[in-house]
């Protein structure tokens, strides 16, 4: 076989470039510290840190949604917790103004410091995060969602129902609602129990006292219907009570068909359908005592009652009692508000507390896709150092031959 001289240099240059090409490439492994640099060098394993670092940055994202709401629901919690001790103070106003201490004037005193509880409870039921959105708006949070009406009502105008709180993604399975509205903290509230309420007639001329509303027996319960405990004198000056199913505009349906009937004492529980009602004080003849379903009741509907009641006084015995009446209600609806704060609170914080525990989750999985990517990408030194040497060596003794064979040529020798 002939080998020709052209065959020959051009084997010895081949064999230099080759030789530089996998010293340049080691080279450059060194210095990235990476033993893929592209995927042709290593398809499967490139094939692995591509999906791995999708995770990655999927997972840093979830990181930066749990930094970027917790303070938000922090800031939620803190606004819970002024509206409290609002509430508080509002509770405390209450039991003073019921006290036969007090007067009409010094009643008028405790009105006005409830009015301007009032109007810190709807600041802050407007109030803003750092980014200028509206806590209790859900959805609809660049628009305030409190306005009061020309009768100075309270409205509620954020957003309501199914999908009414965003919620942030924190994990590939889990998502967390990022607030709650304010329908359902400051508007929707139970009154009472959430089961019964009832009321003193607006009518009643005596000086008759709802005490106390609840549920003396849960399975005969009737929770859908209206009744009225009607009062009527007897001849020995006493009272005896009937309680008679109202019709949809408060009125006795049928004067014939007495639910129960028996002699009032003032102070004991009357009891019917399930429901228990304790009244106390002296009736006039024929007042009466509506016992109703419990309805929703905003906290400034409860504010705005005891207000009203406050103002109006009791120096005589019917508005004593309408006081009193007042009193006992806006104390049983402050205590379901209180309670209402209390329940979002705790939920509030068991968010935050998700945040906590998915964040170091988060982090212990970065850990783990890092270390993975390390192992498949990272470059072994060691290995790489050994190598390098190798492809020096084998380059310079392919530089050196290559010099010997180009002497060779017979014009060397002529």
């Amino acid at each position: 076989m002939r080998i020709s001289t052209t065959q020959i240099f051009q084997t010895g240059i081949d064999q230099i470039q080759r030789g530089q090409t996998e010293l340049n490439r080691t080279s450059l492994q060194m210095g990235r510290g990476e033993r893929i640099l592209s995927p042709s060098d290593d398809p499967s394993g490139a094939t692995q840190v591509n999906q791995f670092e999708r995770i990655i940055q999927a997972t840093k994202q979830y990181q930066r949604n749990i930094d970027n709401t917790q303070p938000r629901l922090q800031q939620e919690e803190s606004a819970l917790q002024s509206g409290t001790d609002l509430l508080q103070r509002a509770r405390e106003l209450v039991v003073a103004g019921n006290n036969d201490s007090q007067t009409n004037e010094t009643r008028s005193y405790l009105a006005g410091e409830l009015r301007q509880l009032r109007d810190g409870m709807f600041d802050i039921a407007n109030t803003k995060d750092p980014n200028g959105e509206y806590l209790f708006a859900g959805t609809k949070s660049l628009d305030q969602p409190f306005r009061q009406n020309g009768d100075g009502e309270v409205i509620y105008d954020g957003a309501k129902g199914t999908g009414s709180v965003r919620e942030v993604a924190i994990s590939p399975n889990r998502k967390v609602a990022v607030g709650d509205t304010g329908e359902r903290v400051f508007m929707a509230i139970p009154e009472n129990d959430g089961r019964v309420g009832a009321a003193a007639h607006p009518e009643n001329t005596g000086r008759l006292v709802v005490e106390q509303t609840g549920v003396s027996d849960q399975a005969a319960l009737n929770t859908t219907d209206n009744f009225l405990i009607r009062f009527e004198g007897n001849e020995d000056g006493s009272f005896s009570y009937g309680v008679y199913q109202a019709d949809e505009n408060g009125e006795v349906a049928d004067e014939d068909d007495v639910v129960v009937e028996g002699n009032y004492v003032p102070g004991a529980a009357i009891e019917f359908e399930g429901r228990s009602v304790t009244v106390s004080g002296t009736p006039d003849e024929l007042d009466m005592v509506l016992s109703r379903p419990a309805q929703d009741k905003s906290v400034f509907d409860t504010l705005d009652a005891i207000i009203y009641a406050l103002e109006q006084g009791g120096a005589d015995g019917a508005s004593r009692a309408n006081l009193a009446t007042a009193s006992n209600t806006a104390l049983a609806d402050l205590d379901a508000v209180l309670g209402n704060f209390s329940d979002i609170r705790a939920e509030v914080g068991s968010r935050l507390k998700t945040f906590d525990q998915q964040k170091d989750l988060n982090e212990d999985r970065l850990v783990d896709l890092n270390s993975a990517v390390s192992e498949i990408r990272d470059l072994d030194y060691a290995e790489a150092i050994s190598r390098f040497n190798q492809q020096q060596v084998a380059l310079q003794a392919a530089q050196q031959t290559y010099t010997q064979v180009n002497r060779l040529s017979l014009f060397d020798f002529l």
